[in-house]
């Protein structure tokens, strides 16, 4: 398999937001629940928000992925990749990097999510805080890209955002890209 290249990633407050499609740049910058928001505009039109997971398993990040997190490059991470879907259409690609260390305790329930969004634990959580985000310009080059895009095969581009979550200080990155299915 042919490497491919990671997404640059900016901080979500530069001028590169701007490049962003216009309807997009609020949901790249909204440091609220994704979950939430997108279950709201679900709802609104009257359809069905779902989480499909479609990987959970123990792997070495990307590198990008490993330096944010302060983990070494050939440490393991939990990583779980889940479209969240209103009816049936895929409205966002989501990754989550777990390193082994965060998961002590009551947050080895991370793991076992199944179809129950990341979003809602993190966000109920009064432990929480969340990082600044960053912001990618995703293209079919890029590692990230494959995995986000499930139909569509003209596509070139797509925008993601990430940012570190600590829950009691415990960090898991978590990376959302926005796929064409969702709607201004």
């Amino acid at each position: 398999m042919r490497y491919k290249p990671e997404p640059h990633w900016y901080a979500g407050n530069s001028f590169f937001k701007k490049s962003a499609p216009a309807f997009l740049q609020s949901w790249l910058i909204d440091r609220d629940s994704l979950t939430r928001r997108l279950i709201c505009q679900c709802n609104q039109q009257q359809g069905q928000f779902r989480v499909v997971v479609f990987q959970e398993s123990w792997e070495k990040p990307l590198r990008s992925e490993a330096k944010t997190l302060g983990m070494k490059s050939n440490e393991l991470g939990f990583v779980r990749q889940v479209h969240l879907f209103c009816d049936d259409k895929p409205w966002v690609y989501a990754k989550t990097v777990i390193p082994r260390d965060t998961l002590h305790g009551e947050l080895q329930k991370l793991t076992k999510l199944g179809t129950q969004p990341l979003g809602a634990v993190l966000f109920a959580n009064k432990h929480i805080s969340r990082g600044s985000i960053e912001i990618a310009k995703i293209t079919k080059n890029h590692a990230m890209f494959e995995a986000a895009v499930i139909k569509a095969p003209t596509l070139q581009t797509i925008w993601g955002r990430r940012s570190v979550f600590k829950i009691k200080e415990k960090p898991l990155l978590v990376s959302e890209v926005f796929l064409p299915d969702l709607s201004p």
